[in-house]
């Protein structure tokens, strides 16, 4: 679950637009940090209410789209927020976490990770059967 629904980040950027743009009296009066509130007004400014939308479901990127993000990032010198407004992607730190991978290990490093525990090998499957059964049979 978000901590922050759409309702209330448009109650918060209405706030901000109705008292002459105080950044510092909105933060205090919702508790919300500077940087939030600043992302949720740009979202706001470029993408209207939809862009304070909640995305509840998990996105995934192909390591295609990540180095286009990054191409574009480097040519036209933008910040990794600014790519967030222009490409949709709901967080600054993935596009971080993209440029990091890849100054590291280049376009490789752009392809997903394989998850969970790697699979037994048929031989060590076959040798734990077999010290299963002689551990039985001693035991009976």
């Amino acid at each position: 679950m978000t901590k922050y629904n759409q309702t209330f980040k448009q109650q918060v950027v209405d706030f901000y637009f109705q008292h002459e743009e105080s950044l510092s009296l909105t933060c205090r009066t919702f508790t919300v940090s500077k940087r939030t509130l600043r992302r949720w007004i740009a979202q706001y400014q470029h993408s209207g209410i939809n862009g304070l939308a909640v995305l509840h479901t998990k996105r995934t990127y192909t390591p295609e789209f990540k180095y286009h993000v990054i191409q574009t990032i480097q040519n036209r010198d933008m910040t990794a927020d600014q790519a967030c407004l222009q490409f949709g992607i709901a967080n600054s730190g993935a596009i971080s976490q993209w440029l990091k991978s890849f100054q590291q290990c280049g376009i490789e490093g752009l392809h997903p990770k394989p998850k969970g525990r790697p699979a037994m090998k048929k031989h060590a499957m076959q040798k734990c059967h077999r010290h299963r059964k002689q551990k039985k049979n001693a035991y009976a």
